[in-house]
């Protein structure tokens, strides 16, 4: 046991001569441990910063490349919708079509009445023709196509019938002073129940004023208020010798012109629901019973309307609205008569005779051929040839000696500028073909070859780098 102890004494006194030796080493040892660190961190944070350095280069580079030297930055674009290059060159579009074309050939005449006015008019071609010196006339109950109008545009029927309307005492005895004043009406009892749909059918068909006066109470809350109501849409049609005084018609003073009911008329066959209330020869109502049409060439040779009058002031007045073919387009023509003496198959026949002519006028021709080139591409980068051309022929109904207009509108797109360039078949643009009455045919423009992209740095006024030829 004496010699255990003596035995570890030796090894006692050397681990304490080491932690001794340790511990005398400690003040020089941190001195070296935070020099590492120091050196470490500096290495650290010198390669962070030349990785932030190295990100700048690559995020500038980048916007040099894309937006190109003294670029503004971004603009976004309303019609695509996305973010457009501020820089990006567009060529330009230069006609090489003529603007307007006139029609070969020259319009026989049109076999007006003597008496009265006459007008015909082609929905979306424009005004065939029309008798001299027109003067603003009273037109009876032609003055309820407008009162349908407004009734429809403010309640329409969609694929119904609309609400259902009680008919009550003060309505019945409206329909008895109607008929006391020699007035078109239709028979209505306190408790009958009709539609709106029916309501309409009632005005246009057996043009009944009752019914006219009831709907615009119900309309606009008063006649007076009604009628302020169908003034306006005139002025917004341009009707500008047309005035009304009431919704029937009845009053005189309800007056208009041959040229500006066929504009109405052109107009009226358009609004969702008309056809549907007055292309019938006669109609059933609960109480009056079968109702006659006083059209008397609805359902005749493509007749879908529009609508007859009688007064004492205007005569017989018609409106007279049909479907006709134009090769192998269907065209709605319309006649009107105004102020005739005679009858209303008398008129009917004046109307159908002027659709008959109007429509033996009518032809399809050919403004622009298919792949014909309508426009020059215009771009200063470059001494390359390229036109715009359309991809089918353009043709428009029109009569001998109209005037048609060929309307190129450019909308070069950006985004393929932004690139190498715009490819063939790219659509540069729109070519619209109008007549008087409206715009008939609408194609796109179409690129006929490559067309580079205006190199980086160009501008306007720069010399092209592109030789003739190349892309």
């Amino acid at each position: 046991m004496v010699s255990d102890e003596i035995a570890g004494a030796p090894m006692a006194s050397s681990v304490a001569a080491s932690l001794a030796s340790n511990v005398a080493a400690w003040p020089y040892a941190r001195p070296r441990r935070s020099v590492v660190r120091s050196r470490q961190r500096r290495i650290y944070w010198r390669r962070r910063l030349v990785v932030v350095a190295c990100l700048a280069v690559v995020v500038a580079g980048s916007s040099w490349l894309i937006a190109g030297r003294g670029a503004h930055g971004f603009v976004t674009s309303s019609d695509e919708g996305s973010l457009r290059l501020a820089h990006v060159q567009l060529p330009t579009l230069v006609p090489i079509v003529p603007a307007e074309t006139k029609i070969a050939g020259s319009l026989p005449g049109l076999p007006f009445p003597s008496v009265g006015e006459s007008a015909v008019l082609v929905r979306g071609v424009g005004l065939l023709g029309a008798t001299p010196d027109e003067v603003s006339v009273p037109i009876a109950s032609v003055t309820k196509v407008m009162t349908a109008i407004i009734v429809l545009k403010d309640h329409p029927l969609g694929d119904g019938s609309g609400p259902v309307f009680t008919m009550t005492a003060a309505d019945h005895l409206a329909w008895e002073q109607a008929v006391a004043n020699g007035d078109s009406s239709l028979e209505v009892v306190a408790g009958e129940r009709l539609t709106e749909r029916q309501l309409l059918e009632a005005l246009m068909i057996p043009s009944a004023d009752n019914i006219a006066d009831y709907l615009a109470r119900w309309d606009a809350g008063s006649i007076p208020a009604f009628v302020r109501k169908m003034n306006a849409m005139a002025a917004s049609l341009g009707l500008r010798a047309t005035h009304y005084a009431d919704a029937s018609g009845v009053d005189p003073a309800s007056k208009s012109t041959a040229v500006d009911q066929a504009i109405l008329g052109a107009y009226a066959m358009g609004v969702p629901g008309l056809i549907s209330v007055e292309d019938h020869p006669y109609m059933h109502f609960p109480v009056e019973g079968t109702a006659p049409s006083y059209n008397p060439v609805v359902g005749q040779d493509g007749v879908i309307g529009l609508k007859s009058g009688f007064t004492d002031a205007a005569q017989i007045c018609l409106v007279t609205a049909a479907r006709r073919k134009v090769g192998e387009r269907i065209v709605l023509v319309i006649a009107v008569t105004l102020g005739q003496p005679s009858s209303l198959y008398g008129a009917g026949e004046i109307d159908l005779s002027l659709l008959n002519a109007a429509t033996a006028d009518l032809g399809v021709h050919q403004i622009l051929r298919a792949y014909e080139p309508v426009a020059s591409v215009s771009a200063g980068w470059t001494q390359k040839a390229l036109q715009v051309y359309v991809p089918v022929h353009m043709t428009v109904v029109a009569w001998p000696g109209l005037t048609v207009t060929t309307v190129i509108r450019p909308a070069v797109p950006v985004a393929p500028g932004a690139g190498r360039g715009w490819t063939p078949g790219t659509k540069m643009g729109l070519v619209e073909v109008a007549s008087p009455g409206g715009i008939q045919a609408v194609e796109p423009l179409r690129l006929n070859h490559f067309l580079s992209s205006a190199p980086l740095g160009w501008s306007p006024g720069a010399t092209s780098t592109t030789v003739s030829g190349s892309s």
